[in-house]
């Protein structure tokens, strides 16, 4: 099994995290980079053939606060009409439109909440990768010193390996659904 973490940037200007994570039996490896250009994005996308793409960002947007990210709010989510978070938001719609395009099957989640139901939330970046080793992950997270985006990533990616498990729930309605883990 093949799934793709994002932590997409507002702005191509800004590191996006991707995360490959790989399933074969009981070994679970991640490889994560930093994009930017949705080209760059897209590209990598198609290159790897995942299962599923597992997006940090809203994908669906009309211009008014959504319920899930409401229900969310207690793990710290944002409303999507915030300036800084519209940004991120319009984005998002033409990442999944893209998607859509391309025939990839996509969700959105939200890595924060994902890593603290998960329990591996930290604020302090290399406490939160030591965490991430109590989820038997091997590969980039054993290998060298990961930055934020690349850690919601990976927790992106967890949280669309564990939705294919059938082990996640589903917040929102038709303005938009966030998919998080259930364990």
């Amino acid at each position: 099994m093949k799934v793709v973490g994002i932590d997409l940037a507002g702005s191509s200007r800004n590191e996006t995290g991707f995360c490959v994570l790989v399933v074969e039996g009981e070994r679970k490896v991640v490889e994560t980079k930093i994009l930017y250009s949705n080209e760059e994005l897209f590209s990598a996308i198609v290159g790897v053939k995942p299962d599923l793409v597992a997006v940090d960002a809203p994908l669906k947007y009309d211009g008014v606060n959504r319920k899930c990210d409401e229900a969310l709010r207690q793990y710290g989510a944002l409303p999507a009409t915030l300036p800084g978070m519209e940004t991120l938001a319009k984005r998002g719609v033409l990442v999944a439109r893209e998607l859509e395009r391309l025939g990839v099957k996509f969700i959105e989640v939200y890595s924060t909440a994902s890593a603290k139901i998960l329990g591996v939330y930290n604020m302090e970046e290399f406490s939160m990768q030591k965490n991430l080793l109590s989820l038997s992950l091997d590969g980039d997270v054993n290998k060298r010193l990961l930055i934020k985006d690349e850690l919601d990533a990976i927790s992106a990616a967890v949280t669309a390996y564990l939705h294919l498990l059938g082990q996640t729930k589903v917040v929102g309605d038709e303005a938009g659904f966030i998919v998080i883990p259930s364990v």
